[in-house]
């Protein structure tokens, strides 16, 4: 009998008798470790956080109040046709992930369009059209409605191919603006002209 059970176990590949017996197989096993579900609020705010890692040193004077933000905005896009913009102190007024937002019509529509645009999409475009074209645009009335470190600005443009030229456009920036507790930052920019609206701009949006 001793070796029937010595030819069992070897058969079997148990190593000695004394070792625990094998879980039966009505046994439950171990559930598997389910994976973490990626979280894409923790991954934006990584991205984001890298991002602002990279974006160069805004000016302190460009960036203390609100004023200044947006007197930094319409002055770092304006100049005289082939004078190079700061496009560095452009970056530096935006917040990752920004947005600039023109409603235009698309060559043959009556209806208007969104056409959002990054930052770094208007710095190319910019490089190239004001190489051959002067562009100075100033703000002429502000409407402000802010709640804590959220602001929305309705601000009243004119347009120039030249810093006393005749007026090429006019029209409102609708720009959203926020505060860290160390900074102000552009947050969106969505505008519309008179001549795209088929409006003109209001007495209320054009009163300091």
């Amino acid at each position: 009998m001793s070796r029937l059970l010595v030819a069992c176990a070897v058969l079997l590949g148990t190593a000695s008798f004394a070792q625990a017996p094998a879980a039966s197989p009505s046994q439950p096993k171990a559930a598997a470790a389910a994976p973490e579900k990626p979280n894409p609020i923790k991954a934006s705010a990584e991205r984001t956080q890298a991002a602002l890692a990279q974006l160069p040193k805004a000016k302190p004077e460009d960036v203390k109040s609100q004023d200044a933000i947006l007197k930094a905005l319409y002055d770092v896009i304006s100049g005289p046709a082939g004078a190079p913009r700061d496009w560095q102190r452009f970056r530096s007024l935006f917040y990752p992930g920004a947005q600039l937002i023109p409603l235009g019509k698309p060559p043959g529509a009556t209806t208007l369009a969104a056409r959002p645009i990054t930052p770094e999409d208007y710095v190319t475009w910019g490089q190239e059209s004001t190489a051959t074209h002067g562009f100075f645009e100033k703000e002429i009335a502000r409407q402000t409605h802010a709640f804590g470190a959220l602001v929305q600005v309705m601000s009243t443009y004119e347009a120039r191919g030249t810093q006393d030229g005749p007026l090429i456009a006019k029209g409102v920036n609708s720009i959203q603006l926020f505060n860290d507790g160390q900074r102000w930052w552009v947050m969106n920019i969505f505008w519309i002209d008179e001549k795209t609206a088929g409006l003109t701009v209001p007495k209320d949006l054009t009163q300091k």
